[in-house]
C-alpha cells in the first residue's frame, strides 16, 4: 500500500538572515491551479499547537513576545508524494494567516510578488517582451511569446494588474513549476494559453485496479462524452491593430457557449477564417468535465491527460485546464479538468 507523504519548507528573511523551517508530517493541503486565473492558490491547515524553536504558529499563543512563527510574505514550497518519492506541487508565498483550530495558511503562487510597486509608463508600438522587461522584478524568470502589442498606457498599475489587463486581449500569463536536473523553480509564462515547451503527458485509465505507480486510476468522474454536432458554441474573434483599434467577428450558434479568441493585425476576411477554424477546434467529439485520480502521476495545468477508456470508454488526449490537488488524512488525490481534445481514438 502506498503511503502519502508531505514535506513543507518555509523560508523567512529577517534582519538580513534566512531561516528555513521544515516539517514533514501529514497536514491538510489544497492546491488550485488554473489556466484561466492569474494566480494559483494553496490552503494549508496546521495543528494550532505546532511550535518551532519554542515559537507558536498562531498569533496570541506566545505570551512573552506576542508573535507568531509564520508571517505574510514567507516563501513556501510544498512537496507531495508516496513513500519516499515526493515532487514539488506548489511554490509560493503566505498571503495571510487565520488563527483558530486549526491554523490556516492562505498562500498564493509567485504572482504574489507582482502585486506591489505600481508603475506608470507609456509604450509606443511595443512588444510583450519589452513590457515584461520593464514591469517585472529582475529576479523573476520569464518566457514570453514573440508578439507585438502596439501602444499601451500604464497608469499606477501593479505588474499583476497589467498582466490581468493584457489577458483581456487574449494574452495569458501564469507561473509554471519547471523541474530540471532535480530542481523545481517557478517561471512566468506569458502570451499563450498553452505551451508546448516543457509540457508533460500522463496516462489515466478507466476500469482497472492495476498499480497506480504505472499509471493513474480514474477513481471517480463527471465526464460527459459529447458529439461535435450536439455542441452549441459561439466564437467571438477580435483583431487588434498596432494603434489598438479592433475588428470583431462572431461565428457559430447564436445561443451557444461563448469562446473569445484574439489575433493581431489581420483583415476581417482573415479574422473570419480564423474564427471558423477555432469554432471547428472547440466543437470536438470527446470528453468534457473532470475526473479524480490519485496523486500520481502528478500533472499540472497545461499538461496533457491521455485517457485510455478500456472496453467501454473511448480513448483520447486532452489539454488540462485546471488541477485541484488535495492531501491529508483522507489521502492524496488530484482532480483534473479537461479542455480541448488533441487526439481521439474510438473505443
Amino acid at each position: 500500500m502506498l503511503v502519502p507523504k508531505c514535506h513543507i519548507t518555509i523560508t523567512q528573511n529577517t534582519t538580513g538572515r534566512s531561516q528555513v523551517i521544515e516539517f514533514d508530517y501529514l497536514v491538510d493541503v489544497d492546491i488550485d491551479q488554473n489556466i484561466e486565473t492569474l494566480t494559483d492558490t494553496c490552503t494549508i491547515k496546521l495543528p494550532r499547537k505546532l511550535t518551532w524553536g519554542g515559537t507558536p504558529i498562531a498569533v496570541g499563543d506566545d505570551t512573552v513576545n506576542g508573535k507568531a512563527l509564520f508571517k505574510r510574505g514567507d516563501k513556501i514550497t510544498i512537496q507531495l508524494g508516496y513513500d519516499n518519492i515526493i515532487k514539488t506541487r506548489f511554490i509560493g508565498y503566505i498571503k495571510s494567516i487565520k488563527s483558530g483550530v486549526p491554523v490556516t495558511l492562505l498562500c498564493e503562487d509567485s504572482m504574489f510578488l507582482l502585486k506591489g510597486k505600481p508603475v506608470t509608463k507609456k509604450f509606443l508600438a511595443t512588444t510583450l517582451k519589452d513590457i515584461l522587461l520593464y514591469i517585472l522584478p529582475v529576479d523573476i524568470e520569464y518566457v514570453a511569446a514573440d508578439m507585438t502589442i502596439g501602444d499601451l498606457q500604464i497608469t499606477n498599475a501593479t505588474p499583476a494588474k497589467i498582466l490581468e489587463d493584457l489577458k483581456s486581449q487574449g494574452i495569458f500569463s501564469y507561473f509554471r513549476n519547471i523541474t530540471e536536473n532535480g530542481i523545481t523553480r517557478s517561471v512566468l509564462y506569458s502570451g499563450l494559453a498553452y505551451w508546448v515547451e516543457k509540457r508533460k503527458s500522463a496516462t489515466f485509465k478507466f476500469g482497472t485496479n492495476e498499480a497506480v505507480k504505472n499509471f493513474g486510476l480514474i477513481i471517480k468522474d463527471d465526464l460527459e462524452y459529447v458529439l461535435a454536432e450536439d455542441v452549441s458554441l459561439k466564437v467571438k474573434a477580435t483583431s487588434i491593430a498596432a494603434d489598438n483599434s479592433r475588428i470583431n467577428v462572431e461565428v457559430g450558434d447564436d445561443d451557444g457557449e461563448v469562446r473569445t479568441v484574439f489575433k493581431y493585425k489581420v483583415s476581417q476576411a482573415d479574422l473570419t477564417k480564423f474564427a471558423n477554424s477555432e469554432l471547428e477546434r472547440f466543437k470536438y467529439t470527446g470528453y468534457r468535465g473532470s475526473f479524480t485520480t490519485f496523486g500520481e502521476p502528478a500533472v499540472e495545468k497545461g499538461d496533457i491527460a491521455v485517457i485510455e477508456g478500456g472496453k467501454y470508454n473511448p480513448d483520447g488526449s486532452y489539454l488540462i485546464r485546471q488541477v485541484k490537488v488535495s492531501s491529508g488524512l483522507s489521502g492524496y488525490q488530484q482532480t483534473i479538468y479537461l479542455d480541448q481534445i488533441l487526439t481521439q481514438e474510438a473505443a
